[in-house]
């Protein structure tokens, strides 16, 4: 399993099983990645869009991803959708220039959300 993240809260985190992918990218670019990884056999195992907040109001995105037999149709289409959503939400309200302080708010909430998946994983 990888988790690809632009988390920096991920860096210095290890979990058994899970290999940490961090990139320095915009949010898009994170689901981008995730999709690079579907077409190569990969399986979205968590929800681009998770949580409540609008793709257009935060920086951070973590998706975890496992190798597949072949190629997932599931995850084709779920990550396609995420794009389109991210960029119809973009193209209403571009993301803010967030303080710092809410800058690190975001990051504990995806942070959060997907140590609450891992769990649920392993």
């Amino acid at each position: 399993m990888k988790l690809i993240t632009n988390n920096p809260k991920f860096i210095n985190n290890k979990f058994k099983g899970i290999e940490i992918e961090y990139f320095d990218i915009s949010y898009i670019d994170i689901l981008k990645k995730a999709r690079d990884y579907v077409h190569e056999n990969y399986e979205i195992l968590t929800h681009p869009l998770y949580g409540s907040v609008k793709p257009n109001e935060t920086i951070y995105r973590s998706i975890i991803v496992k190798k597949s037999e072949g190629l997932d149709i599931a995850s084709i289409n779920l990550i396609s959708e995420a794009v389109t959503t991210f960029e119809k939400f973009r193209n209403n309200k571009k993301v803010p220039e967030w303080t710092d302080v809410v800058k690190d708010d975001f990051s504990v909430i995806d942070y959060d959300l997907i140590l609450n998946a891992i769990n649920r994983i392993l």
